[in-house]
């Protein structure tokens, strides 16, 4: 389906940005350089078995946020697909804890269920 841009007049498929209206880029840091060595943990996010448990996590249930329960992942053409949805996999365990990208440490949640646990994680960790 179709949708109508109010800035050019052209149609663009729906839930897609207009391509008159590109999203502005950010400008690099001087904390992006120094990333990997900070964060180590995020390279494990590339690898295809954190994305075959990723993909099993969300099956296991059924695109729906584990704490409110809503609809924030879809299943097409085979996968589940959480853009645009809302959906996020948290880690039950923070990899940054020392805990496992294994499929029963991931969760699906919606944005702000994710929010309102990495706070809770976060202000307890200080």
């Amino acid at each position: 389906m179709s949708v109508y841009c109010p800035h050019c007049g052209r149609t663009h498929p729906e839930g897609q940005r207009c391509p008159c209206r590109p999203r502005p880029k950010r400008r690099p840091t001087e904390g992006d350089a120094t990333r990997a060595e900070r964060e180590p943990w995020r390279a494990e996010y590339s690898s295809a078995a954190y994305r075959k448990a990723r993909q099993m996590a969300i099956g296991r249930q059924l695109g729906r946020c584990a704490d409110c329960g809503r609809v924030c992942a879809e299943y097409r053409d085979g996968r589940w697909y959480t853009a645009g949805m809302g959906g996020e996999v948290d880690h039950g365990r923070a990899l940054c804890e020392g805990g496992s990208s294994e499929v029963e440490n991931l969760t699906l949640r919606c944005k702000s269920c994710h929010k309102k646990r990495d706070d809770a994680r976060r202000a307890a960790n200080r």
